[in-house]
C-alpha cells in the first residue's frame, strides 16, 4: 500500500484539473454526488455539494459533518473551503455571478438544477461526460485501493467456499463471503453478492435464495469488496459435481471469448471492438444460450463507471483505465456460465487484478 504522504499528491492535482477545466470556459463546476465529491476532496460524509471555479473551492455540508469534513479534506491536503449548514445554493448564485454552471446531468437531481437555473444569471450545462472522463484513469493510489479490493475478494472467497457443506445455502455463502471480505479488511461488499447454483445460474442478476448449493452440479459467483471506498468484481463458475458434456463446452468456450477478448485489449482501442470478440466467439455456440448484456465495464469509486464495454459503446480503451471483462452465456430454465475478471489497461496490454484461478474445485473436498 502507498503512504499517506504519498496519496495526498493526487487530491489537489484533481482539484486543479476541474479548475483548469473551469477556466478554460470561464465558466463554475457543481459536484452534487458522493462519490465525485470524494475523489476530488477525500469527504466521506453522504450529503455535500462541492463548488469550483478558477479561483474558489467550497464543500457546502451539514452540522452532522461539522467535524469530520475539515478534518477529511486536511488529511488529503486539498486547500478547500468547508462551509457547514448555510443555503449552498444562494452563495453559488453570488459566487458564479453572470458566469454558467456546469453540472452531471446524471447525479443532479430536476429540483437542484430548477433552483440554481432560477438563481444565476447565466445557464445550467450538463457536464456529465467530463464527469465520466474525470475519474476514468485511475492514479496509482486508486490502483493500490483496487488491488487491495480485488485481493481480498479472493482471499475471502476461497475462506467461504472452505467452510461449504452439505447444508449451506446461497444466502449462507453469500453472507460468508461478505463476512470475511469485512474479516480481512474490506469496509463491505462492493454489492450484494451473487451466488446462484443450479438452475438459478441462468439467472444473470441472480439473487441468493435458499437453494442449498451441494444439491446441484454448479455454482456461479458474482463477488467485489469495497476497499477504502475502492470496488472490485469479479465471477467465478465453480463445478460441484460431474457436469454434462453440454456445460463442459459452455464452461470453456465462454472461458475461451473471455481470455481472447482479454489479449486483444490496447489502449486506442474501441470498447465495442472487446464486446464484439465475445458475441462472435458465442454466437449459436450453444442452441438456447443467450448472451444477455455487456462485455464489461469501468470500476472504481462505484462498481460501475466508464467506460462501457458493450455492442452499442464508442468509448476508447486508455492506460490507466480499470475494467471488466464479463462474457456468459445463459439457457432459460437451465444454466448460466459467466467468467469476470478485473483487469488494468496498460501501455500495452493489461494487467489482471482478480488473481483467481479459473477452474476453481470443491468436489473433491466436498462431493
Amino acid at each position: 500500500m502507498m503512504t499517506s504522504e504519498e496519496e495526498i499528491v493526487f487530491h489537489p492535482q484533481r482539484l486543479t484539473r476541474v479548475s483548469e477545466w473551469c477556466a478554460e470556459r470561464n465558466a463554475c463546476f457543481i459536484a452534487v454526488d458522493s462519490f465525485t465529491i470524494r475523489w476530488l476532496t477525500g469527504f466521506t460524509g453522504s450529503n455535500g455539494i462541492m463548488y469550483l471555479d478558477q479561483n474558489c473551492q467550497i464543500l457546502f455540508t451539514d452540522s452532522r459533518y461539522a467535524e469530520q469534513a475539515p478534518v477529511e479534506i486536511a488529511r488529503h491536503g486539498v486547500d478547500v473551503k468547508c462551509v457547514i449548514g448555510s443555503d449552498p445554493f444562494n452563495r453559488i448564485a453570488e459566487l458564479a455571478r453572470k458566469r454558467n454552471v456546469h453540472v452531471d446531468g446524471e447525479k443532479c437531481s430536476w429540483s437542484a438544477k430548477e433552483t440554481v437555473e432560477s438563481l444565476i444569471e447565466g445557464d445550467v450545462i450538463d457536464a456529465h461526460k467530463f464527469c465520466l472522463e474525470l475519474r476514468c484513469i485511475k492514479d496509482k493510489s486508486e490502483i493500490e485501493k483496487i488491488r487491495t479490493a480485488a485481493e481480498i475478494t479472493c482471499v475471502a472467497l476461497d475462506s467461504a467456499l472452505a467452510e461449504l457443506n452439505s447444508e449451506t445455502t446461497e444466502k449462507e455463502l453469500a453472507r460468508n463471503i461478505e463476512s470475511f471480505m469485512i474479516e480481512h479488511g474490506a469496509l463491505n461488499a462492493a454489492y450484494p453478492p451473487i451466488v446462484a447454483a443450479g438452475k438459478n445460474s441462468a439467472l444473470p442478476h441472480a439473487r441468493p435464495s435458499s437453494q442449498r448449493i451441494l444439491d446441484t452440479n454448479l455454482l456461479l459467483v458474482d463477488v467485489g469488496a469495497n476497499f477504502e471506498g475502492y470496488c472490485s468484481d469479479m465471477t467465478r463458475m465453480i463445478p460441484l459435481s460431474e457436469l454434462s458434456k453440454e456445460q463442459e463446452y459452455a464452461f470453456q468456450i465462454v472461458l475461451d471469448a473471455q481470455i481472447k477478448a482479454i489479449e486483444s485489449i490496447r489502449p486506442g482501442m474501441r470498447a465495442k471492438e472487446v464486446d464484439e470478440i465475445c458475441r462472435d466467439a458465442l454466437s449459436d455456440a450453444i442452441t438456447g444460450g443467450e448472451f444477455l448484456h455487456g462485455t464489461g465495464h469501468g470500476v472504481g469509486l462505484e462498481i460501475h463507471e466508464y467506460p462501457r464495454i458493450n455492442s452499442k459503446s464508442d468509448d476508447i480503451l486508455q492506460e490507466g483505465m480499470v475494467v471488466t471483462v464479463e462474457p456468459g452465456i445463459y439457457i432459460e430454465g437451465s444454466y448460466g456460465v459467466r467468467w469476470e475478471d478485473l483487469l488494468l489497461v496498460t501501455g500495452n496490454g493489461v494487467e489482471y487484478l482478480t488473481n483467481y484461478e479459473k477452474r476453481t474445485q470443491v468436489r473433491d473436498s466436498h462431493g
